[in-house]
């Protein structure tokens, strides 16, 4: 029990107040609450509903319940991008929280199929935990958790106590932190004192990038298995240290809409989570039905949400033994607002959410010894169906340290097990040198993750995707990988992977050269750059000796030269070491600049570079997740300042202070003539423009580039359909997200740093272009049989074969670079970063006779 002078302390901070009188009633239900425990308006000075919680308030609230119950315990997990912090709080009885150690280690063994069964359950209790708002904006959620805390720590009914006696809960009081706030501080900015209930408000139409997401404009709940953030990081932790048995994720949805609750549509669950999951969602259903009929509010199951891809909060449980919940409750984006429901009030949206957290609470209690069960016998089942797979595990390859310890980072924390080689394997033609080369094994209690990781997917079940139908990691890492269906040499189990960088040192320095094939090279060449030292690409393959010997060394590796530089020689290796040490790179000295076949260091084959001026368009119409990608990857990845220039503001930026200009997807049809006009001077002035998908199109239709759009199209059939089917019909013709192989030209400055010509792009939409008039302008191009993994429409596959994935084009003296599809997305599909990083560096020394030109003579 916690000790009474936490209790004293916080009364001397407040006088407490009867929860009736702080409308706490419209939401709790009746019974007898511990008039000692703090109510949310003691503290915050408001009633819950009557403003948007900011985080801050948040944890100011649960800091206080803290200090004045015994039944709960708050434990930091994380720091957002904002630095918000992130926590788990525990709530039981003072008896199980006493013995919380010995709980969390029983649930551990209760995964592993070798003691599971020494596991006494009787008296062990269940753990859920429940999270809340991982979408800023929708933001009943948080505010209901404000609820639920109070209720359990304060409650003393019967249901409470059997509860609490039964369940270990683990609340999330706010996945996104920092999305929240920006969304309180948009709804609370714009709260008139008397309520309007237009859907014209301001305060129900946020400004662009909108408070959905974090600080980088990421959907943090398409990250758990990505682990691209902070949040998803620590929250994957969190949940690998319980191991609950039920989890449940706070949504909301149209305005329009009810109340939604899994299961969602059975044809659209993962066919790799077994049926008696969707079987005990559907059973826990009947529990959150009744607590809404209680309360009157509409409802629905089995409908709109499906259960496929493992990165989302309420199906990443899925493949981990646990049951993972959806709840979507129709949001009121504000105060109040007007619904083809009746008016909607933020107070309702949160009642409905805090109903179904106590219908959790009680589903899992009443259901404890099925849950712990269901629990122990999938992962029983999982190692049958381990030892009884075709394939037994995974190689994997990669000279690139930095990639690969991102890899096992990801599989770390999902508690997949990597293991080294004690020789040299060869699978499927692909040699593994035991240097650099793993193995994952799927005879591992993770078999279920480690298959949704590494395996290719082509055939499903259902043609709709509420999100992406492929993810496959090694594909997106560019790593080489080769099924195993016999046995391996396995070393021993890595546990990290620390990638080191060296710069090495001879006499007689010459000149350094950095090794452009490290995921890392394009951070430090601008650490280099930034130094003020002046930095030469390689354009050209040759050998040169170093005091590691005679060392290969290839197109985009870069050459820093000694002389003529601001620093002298010891500056200048002092500034190299500090930045092969901090990014893991490698700086290798020559002492000549004569290399064999003919070349030298001062040959034209050796191109100066220009440091990278980047600016990025962003503002309303421009796809917010898209550009939150580039300015994660060129903040984060690569240290390099942006400027993000408003589409409203960008007739008075200074484009002279630029050399590059981004693009991504997204509408650019309300740039004015005069604008428009503005980035085609600066293009033909010799400026870098970067395009991303619909950008493309943009620039097509102001005559930038000449690129055609691809007219192979599959006839289409004019018999009648049925009504009903129109949905679905619309949705097959949907690419949502698959991987698609690619042919790279290693010799072009986009392609520079890779060792193999084959790629995985990520690819959403069927748009698809011709190859220039210009060949040498493709550097990327699909394959023949393209699709490597994923939905897509029937026959696309035969349409983009052989199609552009990149083009490069000319416009006056400046390069326009085209990207089909997302090399960054989501911050995880590593293969593509580098030709991004080339773009940034790259792009003004591609030379101009490879380039398109549109047939408006523009670039001439």
């Amino acid at each position: 029990m916690k000790s009474l002078l936490k209790t004293t302390f916080f009364l001397l901070l407040s006088i407490t107040i009867s929860f009736a009188q702080n409308g706490m009633e419209y939401y709790l239900p009746e019974g007898d609450y511990d008039k000692s425990i703090p109510t949310p308006k003691d503290v915050l000075g408001y009633d819950i509903g009557d403003w948007h919680v900011s985080h801050d308030q948040l944890v100011t609230y649960l800091k206080a319940l803290d200090a004045a119950s015994d039944r709960i315990e708050m434990v930091e997990y994380a720091r957002s991008h904002e630095n918000r912090p992130l926590y788990t709080v525990m709530i039981s009885t003072p008896e199980n929280l006493a013995r919380k150690e010995d709980i969390r280690q029983a649930h551990l063994q209760l995964t592993d199929h070798k003691k599971s069964s020494k596991v006494a359950i009787d008296n062990l209790p269940a753990v859920l935990y429940q999270g809340y708002s991982i979408h800023g904006n929708e933001s009943s959620g948080a505010n209901a958790g404000l609820v639920n805390a109070y209720y359990l720590a304060a409650g003393n009914s019967s249901e409470v106590m059997h509860t609490l006696e039964n369940v270990m809960i683990l609340m999330d009081p706010c996945y996104n932190p920092d999305g929240l706030n920006r969304f309180a501080s948009w709804a609370n900015t714009h709260k008139s004192k008397t309520l309007v209930s237009d859907p014209a408000s301001r305060e129900l139409n946020e400004v662009w990038p909108r408070g959905r997401t974090n600080h980088y404009w990421f959907d943090l709940n398409r990250d758990w298995l990505l682990l691209t953030h902070p949040e998803s990081q620590g929250r994957i932790k969190v949940y690998h240290q319980w191991k609950p048995n039920v989890l449940t994720d706070h949504h909301e949805m149209g305005t329009n809409s009810t109340f939604f609750f899994q299961p969602g549509i059975p044809s659209r669950t993962n066919p790799n989570t077994p049926q008696l999951n969707q079987d005990l969602t559907e059973k826990i259903g009947t529990y959150h039905a009744a607590a809404l009929d209680s309360i009157g509010s509409l409802y629905y199951t089995k409908a709109s949400f499906d259960d496929f891809y493992y990165g989302k909060g309420s199906t990443y449980p899925d493949a981990n033994g646990c049951i993972g919940i959806l709840f979507e409750q129709a949001s009121s984006r504000g105060h109040l607002q007007e619904s083809s429901n009746g008016l909607l009030s933020f107070p309702f949206t949160i009642r409905n959410q805090f109903v179904t957290s106590l219908s959790t609470q009680k589903a899992t209690a009443n259901m404890r010894e099925e849950l712990i069960n269901f629990k122990r016998d999938f992962y029983k089942k999982q190692n049958k169906a381990a030892k009884a797979s075709k394939i037994k595990g995974y190689l994997i390859t990669d000279e690139d340290e930095v990639k690969m310890s991102n890899f096992h980072r990801i599989l770390a924390t999902h508690k997949v097990e990597m293991y080294g080689l004690s020789q040299d394997a060869n699978q499927d033609g692909k040699r593994f040198p035991k240097e650099n080369s793993y193995y994952v094994p799927m005879d591992q209690n993770q078999y279920l993750m480690v298959k949704t990781i590494f395996e290719k997917v082509r055939t499903f079940p259902d043609s709709l995707f509420y999100d992406v139908s492929a993810w496959t990691l090694p594909l997106a890492f560019d790593l080489t990988y080769a099924e195993v269906t016999g046995s391996v040499n396995a070393g021993s189990r890595i546990s990290t992977l620390e990638p080191k960088g060296n710069l090495y040192k001879m006499k007689d320095t010459y000149a350094y050269i950095l090794d452009w094939k490290s995921y890392n090279a394009p951070a430090a060449l601008y650490q280099v750059m930034d130094a003020g030292l002046r930095s030469k690409v390689i354009n050209k393959e040759f050998a040169l000796n170093t005091s590691e010997g005679n060392v290969q060394f290839d197109r985009g590796d870069v050459v820093i030269p000694i002389q003529n530089q601001k620093l002298n020689i010891r500056e200048i290796e002092s500034k190299l070491a500090a930045i092969s040490e901090a990014y893991k790179v490698d700086f290798y000295a020559v002492s000549t600049g004569q290399a064999d076949n003919n070349m030298t260091l001062g040959n034209p084959e050796v191109d100066i570079l220009e440091m990278p001026k980047v600016a990025m368009i962003v503002g309303e119409g421009v796809t917010s997740y898209d550009a939150g990608e580039v300015w994660h990857h060129i903040d984060q990845r690569y240290n390099i300042p942006l400027t993000m220039i408003d589409k409203r503001q960008l007739y008075r930026a200074n484009m002279e202070r630029y050399n590059t200009l981004i693009m991504v997807n997204g509408r650019y049809n309300d740039l004015s003539s005069k604008e428009q006009e503005k980035i085609t001077e600066w293009v033909n002035g010799g400026g870098n423009l970067i395009l991303f998908r619909s950008a493309i199109d943009w620039a097509r239709s102001k005559e930038l580039i000449e690129l055609e759009k691809s007219k192979n199209k599959e006839s289409k059939g004019t018999a009648s359909k049925s009504y009903k089917m129109s949905s679905s019909s619309r949705g097959a013709g949907v690419l949502g997200g698959a991987i698609f192989a690619a042919e790279m030209d290693l010799s072009h400055p986009l392609c520079y740093g890779y060792d193999n010509s084959s790629i995985s792009m990520f690819r959403r939409g069927t748009s698809l272009y011709d190859i220039p008039s210009n060949s040498f302008a493709t550097p990327v191009i699909y394959t023949n049989n393209p699709v490597q993994s994923g939905y897509i429409p029937r026959g696309f596959d035969k349409k983009a074969a052989n199609k552009p994935a990149v083009t490069v084009h000319r416009s006056g003296s400046g390069k326009i670079i085209c990207f089909q599809d997302n090399l960054l997305f989501r911050g995880y599909w590593y293969g593509g970063n580098k030709m991004f990083g080339n773009a940034l560096f790259f792009s003004s020394i591609v030379n101009t006779s490879t380039l398109a030109r549109d047939e408006h003579g523009h670039g001439h």
